[in-house]
């Protein structure tokens, strides 16, 4: 029965430590063994002082919250309809210049492509131009040693 209450204790302080305590949690570097414990610089919380805490790599939960833990202060109050409206509407002015600023940059993006392609099909026919030139060189030597 003991065990029991340790583990109901130990899901209490968790939950008293605030929202997030567990997603704030840093995972242990690889190469650490199990019987150090991490700075208090590097724990973004406070250190828990209970004997089963003290344990690295232990912790316990509830999977029933305490009702002294839920509070109504995180709720949003109702805001009245003229600051939704002024809230749409700076959402959606937001929206427009985000998606203006992405067509752009597609289009720039674009543009550099075609530049890139056009730069190629440029070098690739100036490739050819020489490949020509030096077939012709190469069928002009030939012939000038089958004539000796």
């Amino acid at each position: 029965m003991i065990p029991d209450m340790n583990v109901t204790l130990d899901a209490q302080q968790a939950l008293d430590m605030g929202d997030g305590f567990l997603a704030q949690e840093q995972p242990l570097p690889v190469n650490s063994s199990p019987l150090e414990q991490p700075s208090a610089s590097s724990t973004p919380h406070p250190t828990n002082k209970t004997p089963s805490s003290s344990i690295p790599g232990t912790s316990t939960f509830s999977l029933h919250p305490s009702p002294s833990s839920s509070s109504g202060s995180s709720r949003k109050r109702k805001s009245s309809p003229e600051d939704e409206d002024s809230n749409v509407a700076l959402k959606r002015q937001r929206n427009t210049l985000a998606a203006r600023k992405y067509r752009q940059k597609r289009l720039d993006r674009i543009s550099e492509l075609e530049d890139a392609l056009a730069a190629m099909k440029d070098e690739r026919d100036d490739m050819r131009l020489q490949l020509a030139r030096r077939e012709a060189e190469v069928d002009a030597l030939r012939e000038m040693l089958a004539k000796k």
